[in-house]
């Protein structure tokens, strides 16, 4: 379930509460949110939340100790980008996909590749643990999530993953879960051919635009989002509970 009023965004996921602010909002709006995400997460112990606000709002010093009050922790700064989805590159010859259920790429081997690919990332871990990060793909895309689980290989050597999925409720918006490289095929500009091939698989897909964030301390991850033509459009920091 999707809702939209006073310029924040609820979703209501099997197991996650969901709140974006997406234009200019007042605290009032933000608390009444809060209020309605802790009836909903009372009824299962199962369920946490996420609450994303732009750091760059006037009131975000107000929203910041509204979401400490309620028990949100804050995990991290990011920059968010927008592409408007055209001629995307395809992946080169050199390299080819595979989703969960196709050829050897089966769900360990999907996990492992993307627990690796996590290694040394210059974004803050996740509290969460793999498994559990997986269950939250399926609870979100249902069952579509493993036509977007995908490992990308070099011949028969895999060296990336990358999740792109179309944002369950919008219209047309693609997002990736995660996109990653494995630690050993690092520094060849790989990371940049595979955002580029997942901006080609999110058109490929229907989506018409792209959102997407990475932490502020990755710089890496900054350079390829602008050279794969995609523009920052807000500062946020994301929170959680119930993790």
């Amino acid at each position: 379930m999707v809702d939209t009023a006073a310029h924040f965004q609820f979703a209501r996921f099997s197991n996650q509460v969901d709140i974006e602010q997406i234009g200019p909002a007042s605290a009032e709006s933000l608390q009444k949110l809060l209020q309605h995400a802790e009836s909903v997460m009372g009824k299962s112990s199962s369920v946490h939340a996420r609450v994303t606000v732009c750091t760059e709002d006037r009131h975000y010093d107000t929203f910041h100790s509204l979401l400490s009050d309620y028990g949100y922790d804050l995990f991290a700064k990011k920059y968010l980008y927008r592409k408007q989805l055209e001629d995307e590159q395809p992946l080169s010859p050199s390299y080819r996909w595979e989703a969960i259920g196709m050829g050897e790429s089966d769900e360990k081997r999907f996990l492992e590749i993307w627990k690796s690919s996590m290694e040394q990332s210059a974004n803050r871990a996740s509290s969460r643990s793999i498994e559990n990060q997986l269950d939250d793909v399926k609870a979100l895309l249902g069952e579509e999530w493993k036509d977007s689980c995908r490992i990308i290989y070099q011949e028969n050597i895999p060296v990336a993953m990358t999740i792109p999925h179309l944002e369950p409720g919008s219209d047309g918006e693609g997002r990736m879960y995660y996109v990653g490289t494995l630690p050993a095929a690092r520094g060849r500009g790989l990371g940049q051919v595979v955002h580029a091939a997942s901006l080609r698989m999110l058109k490929e897909m229907g989506a018409v635009v792209y959102e997407g964030s990475t932490h502020a301390e990755n710089l890496a991850m900054q350079r390829v989002f602008l050279r794969n033509g995609c523009k920052v459009i807000r500062k946020i920091a994301a929170y959680y509970k119930g993790l």
